[in-house]
């Protein structure tokens, strides 16, 4: 999994010795050292509760400045569905891409029908795979999450990239001959802020800078009811950044903001969410459109939602599936299978624990009955190393 760096900034003229950052981090990230607030980058998740429970500004995350447009020849800002979630109709809509495009940008891209396809294509994998348990996030705080604290579930990520990633891949092929061309990422919350080259130096992404919604809104109202750009949101795109707006399923389990989130991890690492085969997470409280770095509540975004799902909306876009896919979501340096390899590894693994005991007795030296299983998949033990199946046997004959 590529290793993206902590967004977060500590503001020592600001820090007001507090320790409120502190006591808010779920990963014990940040600690105070000689006076000074530090951030262990192994640990911080890029969550944002730091940020949200310092009202000093002593913890703060900033993204790239539209100054940066200056250094290429042509210039695309992405703009996720969470801030056209904004707009309570589509010319608002038309509008708000507008007076985007009017900070100087070449070309505005709407991100719906990436968003779309991505949820789209997580719903044929969780068809495909059947049993598999298949974790589905849009979000860098979930997979930074599973990755320190939940290591036993990061196979079940899908192997899915972010959906401005995915567009950034297609913006690139597309404007190829457009010279050296800017790709901007319009960030609704600090975690995305990491998802591009610029300003932290991430330069294994396509995005190559990231912009803090927070930081254009004043500059998008100068240029408010100017005029407007044709927009064609897409369904999926508007409902998978709420969980609300998403069509509910027997097996799939969708959960909101991170207390829920956690909880909802350290259920399925033991094992007690069997009866779900795909389970969508949001760190943030009403999905996407909670994002601490949009203006407004989620709640009239919610409703916005729905008013924009009755005025017409595109279908997903059509995406290559090399470009849908990324081989760092869920891989760590020491497994290099493939998604499809790990799920026919998990059938396996399912296969020998239905002929162990299931006692989870350690008898045998191991801490489960499905490491033992694990193991026997691997070719490393037998089944007869189960001491009650040998007891059982030994005492047939």
């Amino acid at each position: 999994m590529i290793k993206t760096p902590s967004v977060v900034t500590y503001a020592l003229s600001q820090c007001v010795k507090c320790l409120k950052c502190v006591k808010a981090c779920p990963t014990q990230a940040l600690s105070r050292v000689k006076g000074r607030i530090t951030v262990d980058q192994n640990r911080c998740i890029n969550c944002g509760r730091c940020i949200s429970t310092c009202h000093s500004k002593g913890i703060v995350a900033m993204g790239s400045t539209l100054d940066d447009i200056e250094n290429y020849d042509y210039t695309v800002c992405m703009i996720p569905s969470a801030l056209s979630s904004s707009c309570s109709s589509l010319q608002e809509v038309e509008e708000l891409f507008y007076s985007i495009k009017n900070l100087g940008f070449d070309e505005v891209v709407d991100l719906s029908p990436y968003e779309g396809q991505i949820m789209k294509e997580t719903q044929l994998i969780n068809e495909e795979f059947g049993s598999y348990k298949v974790i589905a996030s849009m979000c860098p705080v979930v997979n930074r999450l599973i990755e320190t604290t939940y290591p036993m579930l990061l196979d079940n990520l899908t192997p899915l990239d972010f959906p401005s990633e995915v567009a950034a891949k297609c913006i690139r092929k597309r404007l190829a001959d457009k010279g050296r061309v800017g790709i901007f990422n319009c960030c609704e919350c600090e975690a995305k802020l990491a998802l591009a080259k610029y300003p932290y130096g991430n330069f294994s992404y396509e995005t190559d800078h990231a912009l803090s919604i927070m930081y254009i809104f004043p500059k998008i109202q100068k240029h408010k009811g100017e005029g407007r750009i044709p927009v064609h949101l897409c369904r999926e795109g508007l409902q998978v950044c709420n969980p609300y707006a998403m069509v509910q399923k027997e097996d799939t389990l969708i959960a909101d903001g991170f207390e829920k989130v956690s909880n909802v991890l350290s259920l399925e690492e033991f094992g007690q969410l069997n009866i779900y085969s795909l389970l969508y997470l949001y760190p943030c409280f009403n999905g996407c459109i909670g994002g601490h770095l949009l203006f407004g509540n989620s709640f009239l975004k919610k409703n916005n939602i729905y008013k924009l799902l009755r005025q017409g909306s595109s279908e997903p876009a059509e995406i290559d599936s090399d470009l849908l896919y990324s081989e760092t979501i869920n891989k760590t340096s020491e497994d290099s299978r493939t998604f499809k390899e790990k799920v026919e590894f998990f059938a396996k693994v399912n296969e020998q624990l239905d002929k162990l005991p299931g006692y989870d007795c350690s008898a045998c030296g191991l801490q489960t009955c499905r490491i033992m299983a694990e193991e026997i998949a691997k070719g490393n033990k037998k089944v007869d190393d189960c001491i009650i199946i040998r007891s059982k046997k030994e005492k047939s004959e």
